[in-house]
Order: C-alpha cells, then sequence, then structure tokens
C-alpha cells in the first residue's frame, strides 16, 4: 500500500506535467512553441522519442532541480563524502541495488531474457548471503554481472515509444514512457511494504544523497563544459535509454543522468 503511494505520487506529478503541457498548448495554439528550434524534433526520427515540445514547461522543473541540487543536495553530498570514504558509499550503492532485485529479475523476463533472470537470482542470492546483505558485491568476481533493466526499458522493447522527453520535479530527465515504467518499478520496491512510509522516503534520500557524493567532479565538470546544460542533459539521456531499450552499453548517460537513479550506478 505504502509502495503505491509514492507511485501515486509519481503519477500525480506525471498528470499535472500533461495537464500543464496541455493548458499551456491550448492557450497558446500553434505559437505555443513558436521558439523551438526544429532540432528539438530532428532526433525523434532516429531515437523513436517525441522530441521536446514541453520545453519551457521542462526547462523550469530543471531550473527547480538544478536549484535544489546547488543549495540542498550538494552541500549535503559533500558532508557525505567528507564523512564516508569510497569503499563505504560503494558498499551503501550496492546494498541499494540488492533490493531492487525485483524489479531487474521481472524485468529481464518480461523482455524475454531467461537466461539474465536467473543471473539476477544468483547475484541476490550470493550478495544477500556471502555479501552480508548486499553491502559487499561478491557476485560480480564470480561473473554474476548486474543487470540494469526497468520497466520504461521493457516497454521500448516491447515497441512502446519514448512519446515527449520530460524533466521530472526531483525525480529528473524522463520521457513519458519512462514515466509510467517508474509507476510500476516502485511497485515492485519490496522493502516499502514492510517499512513505514517516511521510512521508505528516508531510504530513497539517503540512496540519492550516495549516489550525488560519487559524482560532485564529475557534474561539476560537466556543467562548466556545457554550453547549455539543459540541452547536454537531455541529449544524454535520451541517447542513453535508445541504446539501453537495444541492450547497448556504449552511451555515457552523463552524471546527471548517473544521480537519477534510472542508468548504471556511478563507480568512484
Amino acid at each position: 500500500m505504502r509502495c503505491w503511494m509514492a507511485g501515486g505520487l509519481i503519477l500525480g506529478i506525471g498528470c499535472g506535467v500533461f495537464a500543464g503541457a496541455a493548458a499551456a498548448q491550448e492557450a497558446g495554439g500553434e505559437d505555443a512553441y513558436a521558439d523551438d528550434d526544429d532540432v528539438y524534433y530532428d532526433d525523434g526520427e532516429d531515437t523513436g522519442d517525441g522530441g521536446d515540445p514541453w520545453k519551457g514547461m521542462n526547462e523550469a522543473f530543471f531550473s527547480f532541480n538544478e536549484g535544489l541540487d546547488r543549495w540542498f543536495v550538494e552541500p549535503v553530498a559533500k558532508g557525505w563524502d567528507f564523512v564516508l570514504p569510497d569503499f563505504a558509499q560503494r558498499s551503501i550503492r550496492d546494498a541499494f541495488r540488492n533490493i531492487t532485485f525485483p524489479v531487474q529479475f521481472v524485468n529481464n523476463l518480461l523482455q524475454g531474457k531467461p537466461a539474465h533472470a536467473g543471473r539476477d537470482v544468483g547475484r541476490f542470492i550470493v550478495n544477500t548471503t556471502v555479501g552480508i546483505g548486499g553491502l559487499l558485491d561478491p557476485a560480480s568476481t564470480i561473473g554474476l554481472k548486474a543487470s540494469e533493466e526497468d520497466f520504461g526499458q521493457t516497454l521500448g522493447v516491447w515497441g512502446v515509444p519514448a512519446g515527449p522527453y520530460l524533466m521530472l520535479p526531483i525525480f529528473g530527465p524522463s520521457s513519458v514512457r519512462d514515466g509510467f515504467g517508474l509507476v510500476v518499478d516502485t511497485g515492485m520496491n519490496v522493502p516499502s511494504y514492510f517499512i513505514p512510509f517516511y521510512a521508505s522516503v528516508s531510504l530513497a534520500a539517503g540512496s540519492a544523497v550516495n549516489r550525488r557524493s560519487m559524482v560532485i567532479e564529475e557534474l561539476a565538470a560537466e556543467r562548466r563544459a556545457a554550453i547549455n546544460f539543459y540541452e547536454a542533459v537531455r541529449s544524454a539521456y535520451t541517447q542513453y535509454r535508445e541504446a539501453a531499450v537495444k541492450d547497448r552499453g556504449d552511451v555515457d548517460p552523463g552524471s546527471y543522468g548517473l544521480i537519477s537513479g534510472r542508468p548504471p550506478e556511478p563507480q568512484p
């Protein structure tokens, strides 16, 4: 029940996003996005995404997320990084990854990859026992590599297009398809069924701060290097998600994508 409350929160944000975009388009008619360059739609032919028709709204949410990061999350992450050594941050990352086993397992099955699903089972057993509840990752040393699957990818494998790009408040870069996928994945967050809702939120916040602490310098460098950081994040995310649907691991999601929790966890 608590898990679906969290999913409902995500869905509520998504509905608000869609309603706001629809209202803006209705009010402005064809001129609502007259300032958008064609480049925002060009990549739809190659990646199957719906471009960025809600760019104004997305940029507003992006600015909100950037402000939240600069004034709260980053300072906390720097303190976290100062207190905790790298091996402790890796252990926390691995423990959180271990409890996402149901998400990896179910989505591998839904994507028609039973061998990968079996590997997920082996990883979970080894890391939960020998790895002390997932704090260590002995499974990787014996060839049981981590899967990075989610329901957004599953929908993509089934042929569902990504749809328009979305920048969700707090949750970060997404798309219409990935937003709905996030709701389903939230429903597979098993621990949230057994602990209070506030504890689930606290754990999620701790995981996010830990991820952010592992890319402090990398994200700062990307911000400095980007001419338009919003566009850089959007491009990296959409290309990465398209590659993930095709099981290609050759596209870098960028540090902003890493701290959103969707792509593979950062390696300090």
